[in-house]
C-alpha cells in the first residue's frame, strides 16, 4: 500500500501538463475573436489572413491560445484598429499576462494589452492597460510579461495592436502586420509547474524514507 501511494503521486506528478498555470488555452475552453476594419481592396472582410489567399493556411485568433507555439495569429496588411480578445470562459485571480511571439526581421509592432470582466472593447480600453510595449522588434522570438498588481479577477483580455500596418504608421517599411505567436494568462490558483516537482520529490522523498524506517523494526 505504501509503494502504492508513492507511484500514485510520482503518476499525478507527470500528468501535469507543461501549461500548468496558463488558463487563456482552447482546451481549457477559452475563445479567442479577432477585431479590425480592412482597408485592403478586394480583400475579404475578415480579421485573420490567409496565406496565400483564398485557400492557404489560416493564421486564426485560435492560434493565439492552443498552446502550440508553432502556430499563430496574423492580421491582414492594411488592417486598421487589429485586435484579439480572449475569453477565459470564466472569472479567474490572475498574476500575470504575456504575449509572445516573433515576427519578421527589420518590423516591428506596438500594442497594448486590457483586462476585466467585460467584453466590450471600448469599456476595457476605458480601464487603465495592464501594460504597453510602443514599438516590439521581430525577428527572433520575444515575450512581454506584465504583472497585475493585486490579482485582479478578470474574464477577458484584450490585445490592442496599436503600431502595425494600416494603422496610422507610416507605410510599410519597418512595420509589420499585427501578430500574436501566445498570449499566456497565469492563473494565481494554480502553482507553477516547479512547484509541483519540488511538492512531489518533497513526498516522495518522504514516501521512500517512511518506508525504509518501517522495515528497521
Amino acid at each position: 500500500m505504501r509503494f502504492s501511494v508513492v507511484v500514485l503521486v510520482a503518476v499525478l506528478a507527470l500528468a501535469i501538463p507543461a501549461y500548468a498555470g496558463n488558463i487563456a488555452l482552447t482546451s481549457m475552453g477559452a475563445t479567442a475573436t479577432c477585431g479590425g476594419t480592412i482597408v485592403l481592396p478586394d480583400y475579404p472582410d475578415i480579421c485573420y489572413l490567409i496565406y496565400y489567399y483564398p485557400s492557404g493556411t489560416q493564421y486564426l485568433p485560435s492560434n493565439a491560445i492552443d498552446g502550440d507555439p508553432a502556430t499563430e495569429w496574423v492580421a491582414p496588411g492594411g488592417t486598421q484598429n487589429p485586435t484579439l480578445l480572449i475569453n477565459l470562459g470564466g472569472v479567474y485571480p490572475v498574476d500575470s499576462i504575456t504575449i509572445s511571439g516573433v515576427g519578421n526581421p527589420g518590423r516591428s509592432i506596438g500594442f497594448s494589452v486590457y483586462a476585466g470582466t467585460s467584453s466590450d472593447l471600448a469599456t476595457l480600453e476605458g480601464g487603465t492597460a495592464v501594460g504597453t510595449e510602443a514599438s516590439q522588434a521581430g525577428g527572433t522570438p520575444w515575450n512581454d510579461t506584465f504583472t497585475l498588481p493585486g490579482t485582479p479577477s478578470i474574464e477577458f483580455v484584450l490585445y490592442d495592436v496599436t503600431f502595425a500596418n494600416g494603422n496610422g504608421s507610416s507605410g510599410d517599411a519597418g512595420v509589420d502586420d499585427a501578430y500574436a505567436t501566445t498570449i499566456s494568462v497565469d492563473d494565481a490558483d494554480v502553482p507553477e509547474p516547479g512547484t509541483f516537482g519540488l511538492t512531489t520529490a518533497g513526498l516522495l522523498a518522504l514516501g521512500f524514507t517512511w518506508s525504509s524506517r518501517k522495515q528497521l523494526f
